[in-house]
């Protein structure tokens, strides 16, 4: 059975002397495409924000389908 994906980026926005916390979550059908994405990504957001994190957490909804697939005619 394979899962959604959830990449988590947290990092640090500064905006004149006053800094905030963000956080960005985006969904993936599976762990390996979130991985790609997170092995794309964070580089660029490390660059940027020496206070950042990014992973990749699998949740509990299923991407695919738990239905079994119908046979088919032979005739």
């Amino acid at each position: 059975m394979t899962y959604w994906a959830a990449l988590i980026l947290t990092y640090t926005v500064n905006i004149g002397v006053t800094s905030y916390e963000a956080t960005s979550t985006v969904y993936f059908k599976d762990m390996p495409t979130c991985s790609e994405a997170n092995d794309a990504i964070y580089p660029v957001i490390l660059a940027q924000s020496r206070d950042s994190m990014a992973q990749c957490v699998r949740t509990d909804m299923p991407s695919n389908s738990i239905r079994p697939k119908a046979r088919p005619l032979n005739g």
